[in-house]
């Protein structure tokens, strides 16, 4: 049971442990009226606004802070730390002084922890330079704040990452002052200027919707702070209605999960709940009663907060970072490579463009995964299409689990090390004229070790950043599908060059990147696989539905590796081969390159981006399979052809782009994406196999043979479109389902029905009767309500829905809220 209901929501869609629950429910907390501004506000609003202005003279002298009867104070009052999200307001604070010269920013608050340390460096240099005197008040401890700053502070500042209730907003709030700060957890319950989380991770989106929060309230006219104002001090958390949704919620629990039969309660745990236990408690007593893991790596030492403040605080004496997260970031990897002894595994961990030199190394290894593949077959007899299409297919399904399973137990570096060593392998194999059928299976048998290199990238820094992950992860996943046009061109290379290849490939992509994983430092050396587990991904609807679209977008491998191969039939032959494949690996690169940038520069966009290319995308190859069958009759159609060739290809590179990073943005840990990888990338090499076999009882024969026998390539195309559109067709319906669940269920959102709701409680786009009905969903009076004039972005509204809790709860008659009267106003400002 949750302190607020809103955060219940984002526990039981963010934390696994809870999954196994039938229900996980929130009580809002109370708050004593004990703490209410009581006397003034019985005396009437005039004497309110006196009080008030006597008190903001008084803070003011107080803290030095420029005499200004109207300027605007922003207070922050508390603990220091990363869960508060005072960094944020660090980062927007020279920003807001400097382009509202009115506004005027008191924080008080003990450091605990290094983002709060941040946060104070960064103030002492704004105090040091002394441009804000007058206009800000920093004090980084505690300290007995007056009675009087509550009642002179017009906008609290809560921008906080995760915030389970919030008793703070509550204090200034019936004091009069609104809130300045994000839609998370119990935020919102209040009057304020909010801002809906897209990207949690992003420091870059939370300083910019903080900023569009800011700016709504420093342009807020006087008339509607003060009706801001008054339904803040009106609110009521009732302990009385506290005290009976606790009962309620104790007499539920007694009776679904305790026995009456006896006299004596005995529980009945969840199955499912009591499994997770069963299993947890089992490792606790093999760690009691058994030996203790041998080896140093046991006795590490991570870093005390006190440690890691004094880092920080070094590291910013020297620099001026754009965010927290990025120097704690380096600071923990500089620590993390100052325990290492050799010279070369510290080199392997030196940061370039944010990431490790190993990270890189490992990347390249993933992405050069195709190459050696293609350098194996070289010139082999390709006729012997069972082995290729089938054979081959069958093992990497079998191999890839195999795989998976060794990353359970063994050591990483020394896991990829034997997989860089067994490349050698198929990379002999052309210099013995090995059969079709053995290079299918060695490759079916290697290539699959590739996964490992996507299990273990960028161990070294932070991903949980949508964009950073669409520059990285998400970058190397989609340059390599898309490798298919180069490697069209090692067929026609000569013999020499070939073994030329080979050779260097053996010692640039096996040889020596192995011996390196052998340096690998410490982390790339312990961080095994906790386990192989798909339980958790029955509450992702998203990657559920999202793996079945790939899956059957799987089946119509065959039509889509036979594109190339169509396009150079008659009477369509492509003269110049190797600069059509150039042209067309170009046109991949320069777009993706483009789209990741643009999720690197406005990363506020990246998940609405990569939800719209990876559930709206049409498939590649259906466009291209219909594309071949409409020129039929018409052989001049080449330049018609050939673009939409291109289009397509590109928009499909783009959607594996968006794919990879929208499955690494729900799954929520690199662990979960093992299992999701593993199990996904077994059924699609299944049903890669099946698309073969399909094809050939469609064909009647061979797939190129069939080609070859064809007049015309309209004919071999139309049966190709006959695959594809079943396969390519269910995929995109299973895509556009996942659309649906996409924001409630990736990491760095989670939009909660109570988020949505509070959408449409405002009103956007709706008539006035739709947001009556959304602001009382359970059909209880409410009076109309009027939303002016949208204002960049900043939607307001005022309405007499009997309701505290105005970010969108739905029991509109709950016992923590006062009833209203006929002059009781509610405001909100969503950013």
């Amino acid at each position: 049971c949750a302190v607020s209901r809103n955060y219940a929501l984002e526990a039981s869609q963010k934390h696994s442990v809870l999954w196994g629950l039938p229900e996980v429910r929130g009580i809002e907390n109370c708050m004593p009226e004990s703490e209410r501004l009581a006397v003034i506000d019985s005396a009437g609003e005039g004497a309110y606004e006196k009080s008030r202005a006597v008190a903001k003279k008084f803070v003011q002298e107080k803290f030095g802070l420029r005499q200004d009867p109207d300027a605007r104070l922003f207070v922050f009052l508390g603990r220091w730390v990363k869960q508060k999200g005072v960094d944020y307001i660090a980062d927007v604070t020279e920003w807001m002084l400097r382009t509202y010269k009115n506004a005027q920013l008191v924080m008080i608050g003990p450091v605990g922890d290094s983002y709060g340390s941040y946060a104070r460096a960064k103030f002492d240099r704004l105090k040091r330079s002394g441009r804000f005197e007058g206009s800000l008040f920093v004090h980084a401890d505690f300290l007995e704040v007056p009675r009087e700053l509550k009642l002179a502070c017009d906008f609290c500042l809560m921008p906080s990452r995760d915030e389970p209730f919030g008793y703070v907003d509550i204090e200034f709030a019936w004091f009069g002052a609104a809130i300045v700060g994000s839609l998370r957890g119990g935020l919102g319950k209040l009057p304020g200027f909010y801002f809906q989380i897209l990207n949690a991770d992003s420091s870059e989106h939370m300083q910019t919707a903080l900023r569009k929060s800011i700016s709504a309230a420093m342009k807020a006219k006087p008339e509607t702070l003060a009706a801001m104002s008054a339904s803040a001090r009106a609110s009521k958390f009732p302990v009385a209605g506290w005290q009976r949704e606790v009962m309620d919620i104790y007499q539920l629990t007694m009776s679904k999960f305790f026995s009456q039969d006896s006299e004596v309660p005995e529980p009945r745990t969840p199955p499912a709940f009591l499994s997770a236990l069963t299993q947890r408690g089992s490792q606790l007593s093999d760690d009691r009663h058994g030996c203790l893991p041998p080896g140093p790596e046991f006795l590490h030492q991570e870093p005390s907060e006190a440690e890691m403040q004094a880092l920080v605080d070094a590291k910013l004496a020297l620099r001026n970072p754009r965010c927290a997260a990025d120097i704690i970031e380096q600071v923990e990897w500089e620590r993390e490579l100052s325990q290492e002894k050799g010279c070369l595994t510290r080199a392997l961990g030196k940061m370039v463009l944010g990431a490790p030199i190993l990270d890189w190394i490992i990347c390249l290894c993933y992405i050069s995964g195709p190459l050696v593949a293609a350098l194996a077959f070289g010139h082999a007899d390709l006729s012997d299409q069972l082995s290729t299409a089938v054979e081959r297919p069958c093992a990497e399904a079998v191999a890839l689990l195999a795989w998976t399973l060794a990353a359970c137990s063994a050591p990483p570096n020394l896991l990829m090390t034997a997989a860089l060593l067994a490349r050698l392998l198929p990379l002999a194999l052309p210099f013995i004229d090995a059969p079709t059928w053995v290079i299918a299976l060695v490759l079916g048998v290697v290539g699959p070790s590739d996964y490992l290199f996507l299990y273990y990238s960028f161990m070294g820094s932070s991903v949980g950043d949508v964009s950073r992950l669409a520059i990285r992860t998400g970058f190397i996943i989609a340059v390599r599908k898309q490798w298919e046009p180069l490697l069209a061109l090692l067929a026609q290379t000569p013999r020499i060059v070939e073994f030329s290849l080979d050779a260097h490939c053996a010692i640039l992509l096996s040889i020596l990147p192995a011996a390196l994983m052998l340096q690998a430092p410490k982390i790339y050396r312990v961080f095994r696989v906790p386990g192989f587990s798909l339980s958790w991904m029955r509450k992702l609807r998203f990657l559920m539905l999202f793996a079945v679209a790939t899956v059957l977008e799987a089946f119509a491998h065959t039509s889509h590796t036979a594109v190339l191969t169509l396009r150079q039939m008659q009477p369509f032959h492509l003269q110049w081969a190797q600069i059509y494949c150039l042209l067309l690996a170009l046109a991949i690169a320069v777009p993706m390159i483009l789209l990741g940038y643009m999720l690197r520069r406005f990363p506020s966009y990246a998940v609405v981006v990569v939800k719209a290319f990876a559930c709206w995308t049409l498939p590649a190859t259906l466009l291209q399979c219909w594309a071949q069958a409409e020129v039929d009759r018409a052989g001049y159609l080449v330049l018609e052809l050939d673009a939409l060739i291109f289009t397509s290809t590109v928009v499909g590179a783009l959607g594996v782009y968006a794919a990879a990073v929208a499955v690494l943005a729900t799954v929520g840990s690199r662990w979960r994406f093992v299992s999701y990888s593993c199990i996904v990338g077994i059924l699609s090499h299944f049903a890669r196999a099946s698309s073969f076999m399909i094809a050939r009882a469609v064909f009647g024969e061979d797939v190129l043979q069939g080609a070859a026998s064809h007049s015309f390539a309209a004919r071999f195309a139309w049966r190709l479109l006959l695959i594809a559109i079943p396969a390519c067709g269910s995929a995109l319906l299973f895509r556009l389902l996942a659309f649906l669940y996409f924001e409630q269920e990736a990491s760095g959102m989670l939009n909660t029905q109570m988020n949505r709701d509070l959408v449409r409680l405002a009103g956007i786009g709706k008539p006035k009767a739709a947001r009556a009905k959304a602001a009382c969903a359970d059909n209880t009076s409410a009076r109309e309500l009027s939303l002016p004039k949208l204002e960049r972005g900043a939607a307001r509204f005022a309405g007499g829905a009997a309701q505290n809790r105005i970010s969108g709860s739905t029991n509109c008659s709950s016992s923590q809220s006062a009833s209203p009267t006929a002059t009781d106003k509610q405001i909100v400002s969503w950013v």
